[in-house]
Formats: C-alpha cells, sequence, structure tokens
C-alpha cells in the first residue's frame, strides 16, 4: 500500500455547459464509491456564471446567458444556459455531505470573469491614454468560445474589491466545507497596464508588476475566506508574484514548476493536476487510460517534499463536454485509477492487471448507469493516436475554429509583448504606445484603443515582435535568458537617450537594432559584442553601451563572459581579435582628463591604436546628450558643465581643440 493522501477529488465546469444538477448528484455519487472526497465545482468562467448570488442578481439574469457556441465542432446550442439557484447549492452541499465529499466552489479571481462583468460592467478597469483617462466600460459579454481572455476585474478600487467580497461573502454562507477556490490562472493583464486606478495601488502599494498586483489581490481575497474559517486555492500561476502565506493551497497544473517547489520547500501545501497527465477533459487520444496509469505518483516539483502533496485532482473542463453522458465518458474509466492512486492502493503490476480492475469498477458502479468510455479507447494503439490527432486538427479548421484560435493567439501574443516590454524596462507610457498598435486590432478587448505609431512607437512594436519569434524559435531560441534580456534592453537604452535629447520619448534606432533581433551583437555584462567576418577572419567589434560602467573587474568578467559565450554557441569566434572603434579610445583625453580617470585607464587595454575622423558629432551626443540638430561648433558655448569631463571637453572644444575618433585591438586585461 502507498500513502492515502487527505486530498482526492475531481472538478466538474458547467461554466461552459451547464450540468443539470441530477447529473451533478450522480458524479458526486459516482466519485464517492471510488474513494473520492472532494468535489470542485468550476462555478464561473468567461462563458458563464452558474451560481445564483441573492445580492449581485444581474450575474445569473446576464452571466448564465450565452448563444450559440464555437467548441471545436460541438454542438453550438447544447446546455449554452442555465444556473443553480440556492437552494441547488444547499441540496448538493447535503448530498455530497452525506457522501462524505467536500465540495470546493470556484469562484475566479482576477481573470475569467467575461461573464461576472458582461453582468457588472463598473467592476472592470478604466483605461488611460495620451488624450486622458476614458471612463466608459470595455465591451463585455459572455464568451462563446474557448480561449484566455483580457477581462479582468479591478484591483484598483475598493469598489471593485467589495464587489468581489461580497459574492464571497454568500459562498462562505452556502458552502459548509473548509476550502474556497479562487482561481488565479491565466489572467493576461492588458486591462491592468492601461488602469489609472490599477497602476494607483501598484505605486501605493510598491509593487513592481502586475504580477504582484495579482499577488496582492489574491491576498486580500484570500484573507477575506481566512477570517471566515475557510481556506483559499488558487492555480499555480498566482505564485509568480511571489510567495503566498501557509493557509493557502495552490493547485498546479502547469508551468510554474520552481515557484510551486519553493512554495511546497517553505511548507505549502499542494494539489496536482498536471495538466498532461490529470486533465481527463483531454480526448483518450492525447490522454488515454494506459497513460494516466502510467503517470509516476510523485511529480518532478513536488520530489523531496512529499510530504506537502496533499492529494490529487482530476479536472474535466467542461468546452467539448456539452452533457452529462459525454461527462461520464471522459471521467471513466481515467478518474477511477487516479482514485485507487490517491487512496494508496498498490499500482497494479501491469497494464493488463489494471483494466481487469477498471472493468471490475465498472461492473461496481453500474447500477448508477454510467457512460463509461469505451474498452477501445483505454490504451490505444500507435494508428488509432495517429488517427484522433488527424481529426483533432480538421476540428481545428471547421467554420469559426480559424478566427476563434488567430484571436487567441494574438491576445496572448499581445501579452507577451506587453510583459516584455515590462521586463526591460520600457517607460510605461511610451511601453503602452507601441503595445497599443497592435492592440487596436482586437477591437472586441481593446476599449477603443487607437494607434498611435508616432515617435518610432510602430517601428518598436514590430520590432519587439520579431524579438519574440526570435525568442521562440529563432537564433534567440538557445541563448542564455540573462544575455537575451541583457542585449534587449538596448530598447529602453535608446529611447530613455531619447527623452534626455529631445524631451520626450521616441524610438529612432531601428537601423541598429537589427543586429541585437538577429544575433548579431549581444550585450555580455558591461559590454557589447559584434559578430563579423572579413574574408576568413573572424572578429569581434566592441560596442560600449552609455550606461556601461567602466571598471576593470566589470569589464574583465565582460570579456571572460563573452569567451565562454562565444565557445558555446559560436566556436568560430572563440578566440577571435577584439576591435573597437570609438572616440573612447582618442589620445586627445589624456590632456583633458586626471591619469587615475576610468577611460584612460580602460585606453590602456588597447594597443595598435590609430586616430581617425574626427568625431565632433559623437561627443556631443554621448557626452552632452545633443540632439542631431545641436550637434554644430556653434553650440558649443551653450555645453553643460556639470561634470569633469564636460568641463574639461568644453574649454577644449572652445579653443580650437579635436577630438578624434580611434581604433584599436584588445591586447591585455583591465587595470
Amino acid at each position: 500500500m502507498g500513502k492515502a493522501y487527505s486530498y482526492r477529488g475531481f472538478m466538474l465546469d458547467p461554466a461552459r455547459h451547464f450540468l443539470p444538477l441530477e447529473e451533478v448528484l450522480r458524479l458526486i455519487k459516482a466519485a464517492s464509491l471510488i474513494g473520492l472526497n472532494r468535489f470542485h465545482w468550476h462555478l464561473t468562467d468567461d462563458q458563464g456564471w452558474r451560481i445564483e448570488i441573492k445580492r449581485y442578481p444581474r450575474l445569473t439574469e446576464v452571466g448564465s446567458v450565452r448563444g450559440e457556441s464555437c467548441f471545436w465542432g460541438e454542438s453550438p446550442t447544447e446546455n449554452n444556459c442555465g444556473f443553480y439557484t440556492q437552494q441547488d447549492i444547499k441540496r448538493a452541499v447535503e448530498f455530497a455531505r452525506d457522501c462524505g465529499v467536500e465540495i470546493v466552489p470556484e469562484i475566479e479571481v482576477p481573470g475569467h470573469a467575461s461573464a461576472m462583468l458582461a453582468a457588472y460592467t463598473q467592476y472592470g478597469c478604466r483605461r488611460e491614454d495620451a488624450r486622458g483617462i476614458n471612463d466608459a466600460p470595455y465591451e463585455y459579454r459572455v464568451q462563446t468560445c474557448a480561449g484566455v481572455f483580457p477581462n479582468l476585474i479591478c484591483a484598483g478600487r475598493e469598489v471593485a474589491v467589495a464587489f468581489l467580497e461580497g459574492i464571497l461573502e454568500e459562498i462562505c454562507e452556502l458552502f459548509d466545507g473548509p476550502f474556497v477556490h479562487i482561481g488565479g490562472d491565466e489572467a493576461v493583464k492588458m486591462h491592468w497596464r492601461r488602469c489609472p486606478d490599477c497602476q494607483r495601488r501598484m505605486r501605493e502599494m510598491g509593487l513592481k508588476s502586475e504580477n504582484e498586483l495579482q499577488r496582492w489581490l489574491v491576498l486580500r481575497a484570500g484573507e477575506f475566506l481566512w477570517k471566515r474559517g475557510k481556506r483559499p486555492i488558487v492555480w499555480n500561476e498566482s505564485l509568480a508574484g511571489g510567495m503566498l502565506p501557509h493557509y493557502f493551497v495552490v493547485q498546479h497544473w502547469l508551468g510554474n514548476d520552481k515557484e510551486t517547489a519553493a512554495f511546497m520547500k517553505e511548507g505549502g501545501e499542494v494539489i496536482c493536476s498536471d495538466a498532461d497527465k490529470y486533465y481527463i477533459n483531454r480526448p483518450y487520444h492525447m490522454l488515454d487510460a494506459r497513460a494516466v496509469y502510467e503517470t509516476p505518483d510523485i511529480p518532478e516539483y513536488a520530489k523531496g517534499r512529499e510530504e506537502n502533496l496533499i492529494g490529487y485532482e482530476c479536472p474535466l473542463w467542461g468546452e467539448r463536454v456539452t452533457n452529462a453522458r459525454r461527462a461520464q465518458q471522459r471521467l471513466f474509466p481515467r478518474l477511477a485509477i487516479v482514485a485507487a492512486r490517491a487512496r494508496g492502493e498498490k499500482r497494479p503490476d501491469t497494464w493488463e492487471d489494471c483494466a481487469d480492475h477498471l472493468r471490475r469498477e465498472r461492473e461496481r458502479l453500474s447500477a448508477l448507469d454510467l457512460c463509461w468510455g469505451e474498452e477501445k479507447y483505454w490504451a490505444m494503439s500507435p494508428e488509432d493516436l495517429e488517427q484522433g490527432r488527424r481529426e483533432e486538427d480538421e476540428k481545428r479548421r471547421l467554420p469559426g475554429m480559424e478566427e476563434v484560435f488567430d484571436v487567441n493567439d494574438r491576445i496572448i501574443r499581445q501579452d507577451e509583448t506587453e510583459h516584455f516590454l515590462m521586463r526591460i524596462e520600457m517607460p510605461h507610457a511610451f511601453a503602452m504606445q507601441a503595445a497599443d498598435v497592435s492592440w487596436s486590432e482586437l477591437k472586441q478587448f481593446a476599449g477603443g484603443a487607437e494607434a498611435d505609431e508616432q515617435n518610432g512607437a510602430g517601428e518598436l512594436n514590430r520590432q519587439i515582435r520579431r524579438v519574440l519569434d526570435n525568442r521562440a524559435r529563432g537564433v534567440w531560441a538557445d541563448k542564455p535568458e540573462e544575455i537575451w534580456l541583457d542585449t534587449m534592453r538596448c530598447f529602453t537604452r535608446f529611447v530613455n537617450e531619447h527623452m534626455l535629447q529631445y524631451g520626450h520619448y521616441g524610438f529612432d534606432r531601428g537601423f541598429w537594432t537589427v543586429r541585437q533581433i538577429e544575433g548579431r551583437l549581444y550585450r555580455i555584462g558591461e559590454m557589447e559584442y559584434e559578430l563579423l567576418a572579413q574574408d576568413d577572419k573572424r572578429l569581434l567589434a566592441l560596442h560600449i553601451p552609455s550606461d556601461a560602467i567602466l571598471e576593470p573587474e566589470r569589464l574583465n568578467a565582460s570579456v571572460e563572459k563573452a569567451r565562454a559565450f562565444m565557445k558555446e554557441f559560436y566556436p568560430e569566434w572563440e578566440n577571435a581579435t577584439i576591435t573597437l572603434n570609438s572616440w573612447l579610445l582618442s589620445p586627445g583625453l589624456s590632456a583633458l582628463l586626471p591619469s587615475e580617470s576610468r577611460i584612460l585607464r580602460f585606453q590602456k587595454a588597447f594597443c595598435g591604436v590609430q586616430e581617425q575622423e574626427d568625431c565632433l558629432e559623437a561627443v556631443l551626443e554621448w557626452v552632452y546628450e545633443l540632439p542631431p540638430q545641436k550637434r554644430t561648433p556653434e553650440s558649443l558655448a551653450q555645453l553643460k558643465e556639470d561634470t569633469y569631463l564636460r568641463r574639461a571637453m568644453k574649454a577644449y572644444l572652445l579653443n580650437g581643440g579635436t577630438i578624434r575618433a580611434a581604433s584599436g585591438t584588445l591586447s591585455k586585461k583591465f587595470e
């Protein structure tokens, strides 16, 4: 016998296709007979709100009603509408209690809120752009197709948070079990990034990202439940904003393995619902019963922390589960395999032994008249698996589905674009201007955003998309995350330099950043390295970014790391000569700077230095941060004198001195 887990559950999702109460009760009974003790009831989502809340009647009046739907070729009209009255809920709670099963209700926070916001639009976000604050609500509706949508409850206004707490108050009164699930998954945050109230909340609370704002809201809801004797459960994405208190339970389904492992290391309790092993809404050709049987008992993130794995749950998401018979067919026999594991029963020695056990279970439950999956699907042949995949591909091409996938792909891509701009610390206002270039095309969700391509925002948008494409499947796909991000922060540096020179944000270096995008120029530590090939000769052209710190330790570390990087990814450049062509190598600087100057010490690492053309314009750009129209000899008298270098350089130039660029070869360590 193995370990008997305290949490042995399954989930139904009537938000997508409503399941009549009697059918729900039948499945609770079946679950109890195979040894499960938790029923996770996913009652709200983008496609439907299925529970009566007395103080907010429009949640069911509006949120439980949906028109024709588009879910992979399943019935467009079957069970799209309906909800459970509070009397239904009380009956279900009592029935489950008699069966030895506790119900875990789920109310999604903060995402998957389309149906909620279709009913109460005032609790969504406002939006802000260059024209000011727009108080008009976004276009909310109960969604009719699958996907991830940007409709989130506003985390910035207390009235919206109070609305959420009012819902949770009634949930606590209706359900007597110890757990309440508050979601926390797939919350794409385009609305939050543009919301003046959410951004104000972040500033007031010292939050660095929208993920941290989600954690704040989840904590607020979790504390509300904890004070009422309930433990909150969240999907594991909620850990992206930081650790959660001990009274939270995390339900792990996808990604964030390190965060889940860290939560468990701190004593946090976790439910395993890994999507590729326990999502039994999946067709059998994606996860047959034999694959469930072969799944290891302990997931990787729980190894060494097994005592904090409190159990397993099999979710049955409802997009393609249009009725109760289809639900039964997806649940059984796969749910019975997991139930035996969660009870701690010895794993059958072979798949054939497991199949015999399932046949006995089917016979034992025959009085419930359940529709089990046909045995031909239990352990599918390679040919049947391939046929199933072909049929799946055909469904993706059915009328209407291409648009569904396109919209969702564009939403996810938009969120990735905006998230990336935040990761490289792009100034928020300009980041949103650039992001709106593509966001405005998603008119149903964008709330009237307009494409403003001025000051290079459009070009920045297009280049960032190429950055993400090359990271996903191009030249950057195998490169270290640190070097990728450091290199791509060039976009932010150039935008900030534009502000210094012109007094407003802009992007005008698209001619230069193609080198970084296409993997020809890498920021490694303090310096950038450009791969050049001249005939059979390989060179590394050194570039010194404006934010580089010319300290020997940092510079030497950069070179050492660059050599290691080249050895791994570009062996032809491992021992390539490193050259520099810059005003920083100008011999004329020795007359302007003290001997201990970082710049003069920097110069000593180079040999074969040769002066080249006059570089007054470069000096005026990099030393004095002047825009092109002011980089003229006539502007010298107005130059700033707020640093030693600027004072000395100004005096030198006014006396007729010339600064020339110079080229040299890196020949020794920096000292």
